[in-house]
């Protein structure tokens, strides 16, 4: 036996385990297509086409060592590239704030400016390339596709937002102290809250100003992180690439404009990644480990998912380190130097006992639905296990009538669904590539397998855990962390392709990348909440200064005994702001007969335009296109109507009612601090 297990090892010591890791990415990728007969989501299916993709040009390229460098542009259009980056984004500000917002051409020309930008970054020569100055105009760019969508939209963008901001910052700021929120589980996390209020009173601007002055640009200033960490393992120029890629990505994008937590969180989130790379990969010592520390404080401090995720992280590193204990992925020479050392595992398991522990301590003071934090996650993933029946199940979902009919798509709904997939996936797949290169031994280092295995985890708690149906760990909020270290991933894959692939192959491979992936940055869903740019299909979460002043008056005219269950029955996401600026409880409305039996039903004209979401006969979420008869019917009293709202209700009490409501065609602005 022990013969037998000596052949098998010595056969494995003489193999290289990325040519391995890429035979077996292309039988995992068959193996697992027929997955798409029992799962629906897109991400699920595509990942193991991703990986089939990844595997085979992995494959092709360790044919080749070196090859001749790729066709770059010529001279005068490398030093052209600056003005015309600098150029559009001039423009798209001023088309910005002429059309107040971001519109389709706002978003083709942001489209151009990015394809200027990624050809700057992957196809100038070498004696031209200036990092510093394609670095600013990567920020440059992220700061102008964000600040656009944040001054422009009355109000707010998204829907958590109007709870931390104009009501738990605002309520903070006028009563001086934290009691506002002392029953909410913010009360243990108020770093977010305590920023912005600080800014606003430091800078004597409105708490929606002092947001966007802190915590919209801290967003922007962090991205640097990404490119700082790729730069430990790769070039400038690739990891100028990783920068970019994760500057414009939907993702990050939707959390610069959705002000909330988890944005603060997503900061700190990136600074660790920096300094777990650099701790591990140079050894800088104590002064990198207590920043970690107090980053780790910070972040418990701010937010409860993104805590949980650096946790994660750390915990990749340990399992990284154990990993390189085996001599298997060991190179052959210096074999001490590049192992994890006794002093990374030091370092490691002492960051992650103490995030362990602090963050227990934290979340068993932290009130939570009458409870503790600590206790009410254990109880929902408890619940979420039991109530799963297996693998595939949905746990959770409301129950359909088999008799439902199938809800019908257009192409449009479904070109949606494949550019929101492919945002994800495109760097995904140059993830794997990364990955694999990464495996080979003389390439092994702590710090990039540290990455390696915090994709993999974080997609455990992405795509796993929801498809065993268990939801508990809100795997949405995850896409924008799990970027972060596929930028740096996809930075190290993309820099081995082009030295390995023949030159017309990398020319190819860049040339497409630098025409998709502004493409998916902004047509894709997540980046373009403010305004989607297919207003029919991707839902639209900010609202117009006459759909936010009618939440206002709507909430001083109308009465709701909420404690006998009334509601106001709206579309959804309207109906999240009704109920989190205190105005009404609202919920979102059910068509046909069922309507009859609400008391007041808010239409707005973007039902009947737009995607907002109400639900079927079926209870089915749909984005059907309603009419105001259609959902209030024709014999409801107008309460209310602005132009663009209008408030239905059952009966109509007397005329002098009616008379005190004269101000309905009345212009009010934004409601959440007067700005113009």
């Amino acid at each position: 036996m022990a013969s037998v297990r000596g052949g098998v090892y010595g056969w494995l010591d003489r193999q290289r385990f990325d040519v391995l890791g890429a035979i077996v990415g292309l039988v995992i990728a068959v193996g697992m297509l027929p997955i798409r007969l029992v799962v629906t989501n897109i991400y699920v299916v595509g990942i193991p086409v991703a990986i089939g993709i990844a595997s085979g040009l992995y494959l092709l390229s360790v044919r080749n060592e070196d090859t001749e460098s790729y066709p770059t542009l010529p001279l005068w259009a490398g030093r052209a590239l600056p003005s015309v980056v600098l150029l559009g984004m001039a423009l798209l500000v001023a088309i910005g704030f002429l059309q107040n917002g971001r519109s389709v051409i706002f978003y083709s020309l942001a489209i151009l400016v990015g394809v200027a930008l990624f050809a700057q970054i992957l196809f100038v020569d070498d004696r031209d390339y200036a990092p510093l100055l394609v670095l600013a105009q990567v920020l440059a760019l992220a700061f102008v596709i964000r600040i656009v969508a944040l001054r422009t939209m009355p109000g707010y963008v998204g829907i958590d937002i109007w709870s931390h901001i104009p009501t738990y910052s605002a309520s903070i700021l006028e009563a001086g102290s934290l009691a506002p929120i002392a029953d909410n589980k913010y009360y243990a996390s108020p770093l977010f809250h305590l920023l912005i209020v600080g800014t606003s009173l430091l800078a004597d601007l409105s708490v929606r100003s002092a947001a966007h002055v802190s915590i919209g640009l801290a967003m922007v200033l962090a991205i640097p992180f990404v490119y700082l960490a790729a730069r430990l393992f790769v070039a400038p120029r690739w990891a100028l690439f990783g920068a970019a890629v994760y500057a414009v990505s939907g993702y990050a994008v939707e959390w610069g404009i959705h002000l909330i937590p988890t944005t603060l969180g997503l900061v700190f989130f990136l600074a660790i990644l920096y300094l777990l790379c650099r701790l591990l990969y140079v050894d800088t010592g104590l002064h990198t480990f207590t920043l970690l520390l107090v980053l780790s404080i910070a972040t418990i401090l701010t937010h409860q998912i993104s805590s949980f995720i650096v946790l994660v992280m750390t915990g990749a590193g340990l399992l990284a380190h154990i990993a390189l204990q085996f001599d298997l992925l060991a190179p052959r020479q210096n074999v001490s130097q590049v192992r994890s050392n006794a002093r990374d595992s030091a370092n490691l398991t002492g960051l992650l006992a103490f995030d362990l522990g602090f963050l227990t301590f934290m979340w068993s003071l932290t009130p939570h639905y009458g409870s503790t934090f600590l206790e009410i996650m254990f109880t929902f993933f408890y619940g979420s296990i039991v109530e799963a029946e297996g693998i595939f199940d949905p746990a959770g979902d409301r129950e359909i009538d088999p008799d439902a009919p199938p809800l019908e798509t257009t192409f449009v709904q479904d070109l949606v669904v494949y550019l929101d997939a492919l945002a994800f996936l495109v760097p995904f797949l140059l993830t794997v590539v990364g990955c694999l290169f990464i495996l080979r031994r003389r390439n092994v280092s702590h710090a990039t397998f540290m990455c390696a295995s915090a994709v993999v985890l974080m997609c455990v708690f992405v795509f796993a855990f929801p498809i065993a149906g268990v939801r508990t760990f809100v795997p949405s909020r995850w896409y924008a962390f799990m970027i972060a270290p596929m930028a740096v991933l996809g930075a190290i894959g993309i820099a081995h392709l082009s030295r390995t692939v023949r030159p017309a192959g990398v020319f190819a491979i860049l040339l497409v990348l630098t025409l998709v992936l502004p493409g998916l940055a902004f047509a894709g869903s997540n980046g373009t909440i403010d305004q989607p740019a297919f207003e029919d299909t991707q839902t639209r979460y900010s609202y117009t200064a006459s759909e936010l002043a009618a939440v206002e008056t709507g909430g001083e005219i109308i009465t709701i005994n909420e404690t006998a269950g009334e509601r106001i029955y709206t579309d959804h996401p309207y109906n999240t702001v009704f109920s989190r600026l205190g105005a009404a409880g609202a919920e979102a409305a059910q068509q046909g007969e069922t309507t009859m039996a609400y008391d007041v039903i808010v239409h707005r004209d973007y039902l009947g335009d737009g995607a907002a979401f109400t639900q079927d006969e079926w209870g089915r979420a749909v984005t059907d296109d309603l009419s105001r008869d259609q959902l209030c019917g024709t014999d409801r009293h107008s309460a209310y109507d602005n132009g663009e709202v209008t408030m239905c209700v059952a009966t109509w009490d007397t005329e002098a009612a009616a008379e005190e409501l004269e101000l309905e065609d009345e212009e009010e602005g934004p409601i959440d601090d007067g700005e113009p």
